[in-house]
């Protein structure tokens, strides 16, 4: 199992990655049979080729920054970030909080982000 400080440094260089658009970096995260749940209650992605589409997808447009401490509880941590969603003609912002899961290996096995569309709101 990965030690506290080895997550926080992979959850810190994923903020990094996300901002930057480093799908690469952030693929490096992952594990193979990995899944992503963003938002929670939406369509799970599932093995890297899905994984990699989604944040193909999605990190072009988005910026993330870490608004309160990353916690660690075994295997597992959690993060509360403000995202920043370029939609072209408006930006908007949404508080998220992601929940990873790691391997004995540190790498990723699950990421499922808490946010509600509904929560979105304009950046002024």
């Amino acid at each position: 199992m990965p030690a506290p400080d080895e997550i926080r440094t992979a959850m810190q260089s994923y903020i990094k990655f996300l901002t930057e658009s480093d799908l690469d970096g952030i693929m490096g995260l992952y594990a193979e049979d990995a899944t992503v749940e963003d938002p929670v209650g939406g369509p799970v992605q599932r093995g890297t080729d899905a994984i990699r589409s989604f944040y193909g997808a999605a990190i072009p447009n988005l910026k993330v920054e870490l608004t309160g401490p990353i916690r660690v509880a075994g295997n597992e941590c959690a993060m509360p970030m403000l995202a920043e969603i370029d939609l072209g003609d408006r930006a908007m912002l949404m508080d998220v909080i992601d929940v990873m899961k790691f391997d004995d290996e540190g790498k990723l096995v699950s990421m499922r982000a808490f946010w509600n569309p509904a929560d979105m709101r304009p950046r002024t």
